[in-house]
């Protein structure tokens, strides 16, 4: 792939499809399964939608500033943390926890393939080789570019909202909407409307955190948020409504499992495997774009990098490594979402973005990054990881204004 390429420009459909594939995966439907545990289903759509329109929003102020600079997450953070500040904090943060969640997925991917296979045709499939298998070729797709995961998405997204469609069609055939619109969860289960909304924020706070990745590749700052709002918030709140409603009607949430009782295995596997696929796909992209800043690659060597975090995640799921590190990744998901906080307070709010940045370390933002960082760890509730954001981006703020950049007033050009 050329240069050029790989830096080809794209309409908000192209983006939207990209984060409509992204969202669309069984784990997606969890979230409303999840809520609709403790709360009525309109509640449940309320506080989905004011989390999901949190993570849109500090999603679209780094797209925006991602069209401006034509710059990934990481080029954009040397800015605010340093040049190596921002390969090593932001990179290796981004680079293993992208690379640990693609290793997740693909573990899933396998043993739900080996299991599918042997009930339904009584093939017996190693779950190690299904996942090795399926992350390499997931990781295929990412190597190939940008320009590659637009198109897979175009294809991938009709096919995984028909399935999922269908499926709660399926639900309804014996059913009415009035289950739905009437049901209470049991008394002893019921869930705070705030604990919901911090739930919403912190299912695809990691996923808003690398919107930069994706949005620099927009034709207008428009097409950017665009992208955003409708790719990420539709998906959420549609997936979030289905996910509750099976989980009501179905007492399950997981549309593979409804598939394989009705019958249909090869429905069931279809589902499995597109969407994990576009899910991984941009795991894999990401990762791989953190480790080439990591270890100071040109763009050129992107694809390499790529490769080596699919063969890395694959061979992890492959060998079960990550059923022991699960807590090990969720300490990384924390160091995530505050980077956000920086990034944008940068751009935004303490107006101190810096193209030409050389120092090493800013230690502005690695400070404002640890507050962040802190804050969620001392939180339990679900909101920490709005209030992570939140206190890392005013600690950059104040930061900046108790310790001028000796260049102050040069990011005057990026309004």
């Amino acid at each position: 792939m050329s240069q050029h390429d790989e830096q080809a420009q794209v309409g908000w459909l192209g983006l939207a499809t990209i984060w409509f594939g992204g969202m669309i995966s069984v784990p997606s439907l969890l979230i409303g399964s999840t809520l609709i545990a403790g709360l009525p289903f309109w509640d449940v759509l309320i506080a989905g939608a004011i989390g999901f329109a949190v993570v849109c929003t500090f999603m679209s102020l780094e797209s925006v500033a991602a069209v401006d600079e034509r710059r990934d997450t990481v080029s954009l953070a040397t800015s605010s943390f340093g040049v190596s500040g921002a390969k090593v904090v932001v990179g290796l943060a981004l680079g293993a926890s992208l690379l640990g969640w693609f290793g997740v997925q693909s573990g899933i991917a396998g043993g739900s393939f080996a299991k599918i296979a042997g009930m339904s045709f009584g093939w017996q499939v190693s779950p190690a080789a299904a996942s090795m298998v399926l992350g390499v070729l997931m990781m295929l797709t990412a190597v190939f570019g940008f320009k590659y995961l637009k198109w897979l998405n175009f294809v991938a997204v009709p096919c995984k909202v028909l399935l999922v469609v269908y499926a709660v069609i399926v639900a309804f055939q014996a059913n009415s909407f009035d289950v739905i619109t009437q049901y209470m969860p049991a008394a002893d289960k019921r869930l705070d409307f705030i604990t919901a909304i911090g739930l919403s924020i912190g299912f695809f706070s990691v996923g808003g955190v690398i919107s930069p990745d994706y949005a620099r590749h927009a034709t207008t700052r428009t097409a950017a948020v665009l992208g955003a709002v409708l790719g990420l918030l539709l998906a959420a709140l549609g997936l979030a409504a289905c996910g509750a409603m099976l989980a009501i009607i179905q007492h399950t949430y997981d549309v593979v499992e409804i598939y394989s009782k009705l019958g249909m295995p090869i429905l069931a596997l279809s589902v499995l495997i597109i969407a994990t696929w576009t899910t991984n796909v941009m795991n894999a992209y990401s990762s791989g774009l953190a480790i080439n800043q990591l270890l100071h690659w040109p763009e050129s060597r992107r694809r390499l990098a790529t490769i080596i975090a699919g063969v890395l995640g694959s061979a992890l799921a492959a060998a079960g490594i990550l059923n022991n590190f699960m807590g090990f990744l969720m300490l990384l998901t924390v160091t995530i979402p505050p980077i956000a906080g920086v990034l944008v307070s940068d751009y935004w709010l303490a107006r101190s973005y810096r193209r030409d940045a050389r120092e090493t370390v800013n230690w502005r933002g690695v400070l404002a990054w640890g507050c962040g960082v802190a804050v969620m760890l001392a939180f339990e509730h679900p909101l920490k990881n709005v209030l992570g954001i939140v206190a890392a981006a005013l600690a950059y703020w104040l930061a900046v204004k108790l310790v001028p950049q000796h260049t102050a007033g040069v990011a005057a050009n990026v309004r």
